[in-house]
C-alpha cells in the first residue's frame, strides 16, 4: 500500500474534537507510539515500537478542514524491538541508518472533508531521507474526559509500506519488503 497511517492517524485524532472552532493540540509523546511488524526468514516477524519518540502538533477546523494543519515527527533512534542486537541492526546503515535520518516526518498539505465520518489528508511524508507525497482517507475514532475533566482523544490507524520504494535494501529477500504499522496518537 502506498497510504501512510501517519497522516490518517493525526486527522481521525483532531477529527475527534466536538468543537466548531480551529482548535491545536500538541502529541503527547508519553502516550502515543508507533508500533511496527516486518516479515524475517519467511516463517516469523520482528515487532517492535518507535516508543517515547513520537510527537508533533496538529491543528484542525472541522468548518474549513482544507485549512488544517498536521506535523508529526518520530525519533528513529527510539525504536525497540525488544532485543538488543535486533534494535541494533535495523537501527544501523543496513536498514534506518538513524545516524543519518534521525527522524521520519509528515507533513500536511490540505485537508478535505468526504463526509461527516471521512476525511483525506494529502501530504508529504519522508522515511530515510526519501520524500513522497501521501493521500489517505481518516476515520474518526473517540473522544472522552479524563478524572480532571480535560478533554483526550486519540486514533489508531493501521498501514503497510514497502521499505523498498524509501531506499531500505538491506537483508533482502530475508527481510521483508512491507512494513505493517500500527500509529497511535493521544494528546
Amino acid at each position: 500500500m502506498k497510504k501512510s497511517i501517519f497522516p490518517a492517524l493525526l486527522l481521525a485524532w483532531t477529527i475527534t474534537q466536538a468543537v466548531a472552532a480551529p482548535e491545536t493540540y500538541e502529541i503527547n509523546p508519553e502516550n502515543s507510539t508507533v508500533r511496527f511488524k516486518v516479515r524475517l526468514l519467511w516463517t516469523t516477524n520482528i515487532e517492535g515500537c518507535f516508543c517515547g519518540g513520537v510527537s508533533g502538533r496538529v491543528s484542525f477546523d472541522p468548518d474549513a478542514p482544507q485549512k488544517s494543519t498536521v506535523k508529526l515527527e518520530i525519533k528513529a533512534e527510539t525504536l525497540d524491538a525488544g532485543v538488543r542486537q535486533i534494535s541494533n541492526e535495523i537501527k544501523g546503515p543496513a536498514f534506518l541508518d538513524v545516524e543519518r535520518f534521525p527522524l521520519i516526518i509528515f507533513k500536511s498539505t490540505s485537508a478535505e472533508r468526504v463526509n461527516d465520518q471521512q476525511y483525506t489528508l494529502t501530504g508529504d511524508f519522508t522515511f530515510h531521507g526519501v520524500t513522497k507525497p501521501l493521500s489517505v482517507r481518516s476515520n474518526p475514532v473517540g473522544q472522552s474526559k479524563d478524572s480532571k475533566g480535560e478533554s483526550q482523544t486519540g486514533s489508531d490507524i493501521y498501514l503497510v509500506i514497502k521499505r523498498s520504494e524509501y531506499g531500505i535494501k538491506g537483508s533482502v529477500p530475508a527481510v521483508g519488503d512491507e512494513i505493517f504499522l500500527t500509529i497511535r496518537i493521544r494528546n
